[in-house]
């Protein structure tokens, strides 16, 4: 299903600790925004993107940092974000996640090879990060400024999907076997792409991170 966005306003925005709904001790870093939100299928993925501008700057985003939303549609009527990853920060920041059914999530059994694969799209503006181990909160940064493709592997049940970066500045240590990883870039019509629950499979030229099943 193709994403149609829906306008949204009186947003605020919260950064997510993991620890349950957002409550009163929690501050919004954003307040008083509008913009449009978006949630779409294909396949087994869904996907989520949030919009907003013209708000009341509290703090700052991270790239790649979790961040929840609330706020009314146009009618008023409420609505609440799952949470999703900062994809741009500054006063107009923008928001996405993608949510595969059956990613893995946990640290079990490193992949130490890299399953064919075919090239889907390009992406430009690559950022490559790595999520810290909860019950810590942030992430490090592993490779900016990439360039790749978004790719599919050619064999399995169900296949997967990932990201080859073909160049970029690598800016820190990254090993086969890591997960917790999150990409973003720009595909060929300029929009934000986000994948999240990657591995790295291979730290070479180019590196490969893909969605493993448990």
């Amino acid at each position: 299903m193709q994403p149609i966005p829906v306008k949204v306003k009186n947003v605020s925005i919260y950064p997510y600790l993991g620890v349950g709904p957002v409550g009163p001790v929690v501050e919004p870093i954003m307040v008083d925004a509008e913009g449009t939100y978006s949630v779409g299928t294909l396949a087994l993925s869904v996907f989520y993107n949030l919009d907003i501008s013209g708000g009341d700057v509290k703090g700052s985003f991270v790239v790649h940092g979790r961040y929840i939303a609330t706020g009314e549609y146009e009618d008023g009527s409420p609505f609440s974000t799952t949470w999703m990853f900062c994809t741009e920060a500054g006063d107009t920041p923008t928001f996405g996640r993608t949510v595969a059914l059956g990613a893995a999530t946990n640290d079990e059994q490193p992949t130490t090879y890299v399953p064919k694969y075919f090239k889907i799209g390009p992406l430009t503006d690559i950022t490559v990060s790595q999520l810290f181990v909860p019950p810590a909160i942030g992430q490090r940064t592993i490779i900016e400024n990439g360039a790749g493709n978004i790719i599919g592997t050619v064999l399995g049940t169900p296949h997967t999907s990932g990201v080859e970066v073909t160049k970029g500045d690598r800016v820190g240590e990254f090993h086969v076997g890591e997960k917790r990883v999150i990409i973003t870039g720009k595909n060929a019509d300029g929009h934000i792409v986000t994948m999240d629950h990657l591995t790295t499979v291979s730290t070479g030229e180019p590196a490969v991170f893909l969605r493993l099943l448990d």
